[in-house]
């Protein structure tokens, strides 16, 4: 059961290299996102122009993205290492993702998802049940 973990983890990380969200100023993929939350090259008041430049987020949605993208990368290198918890941890950090961007997009969110995200989730949950089995 280990290795569904492994190879639904090695999906995830193929998807960081696609599109997670396509918002107006451009394509953003996972690496560019982690790369953005980082470096906040225009301060903390501009640290989401990137996903909605009307936005102003606060300290605790700046820490709960932070968190999420954390998140799914321990749930990669969790699950990479074999580990059936892998792909829990990544769905936990998918969802605060979701929740943050679907807080500064609102409905709009929908429109703005792209492959990179929905293979990301898909890998993060086909390892969570088929990778987990009795033992979650």
């Amino acid at each position: 059961m280990r290795l569904v973990s492994f190879l639904t983890s090695l999906i995830v990380l193929l998807s960081f290299a696609l599109p997670w969200l396509r918002p107006p100023s451009g394509e953003m993929t996972f690496i560019g996102i982690l790369d953005q939350v980082l470096t906040t090259p225009h301060g903390f008041e501009g640290v989401f122009w990137w996903l909605n430049p009307a936005s102003t987020g606060s300290i605790l949605t700046f820490v709960t993205f932070f968190a999420g993208m954390f998140l799914v990368l321990l749930g990669v290198f969790f699950g990479i290492l074999g580990g059936r918890l892998g792909p829990g941890v990544g769905l936990v950090g998918m969802f605060l993702f979701t929740t943050v961007a679907w807080y500064i997009y609102g409905e709009g969110f929908v429109d703005i998802i792209g492959e990179g995200y929905l293979l990301g989730l898909g890998g993060f949950v086909a390892g969570f049940v088929l990778g987990g089995g009795k033992y979650l």
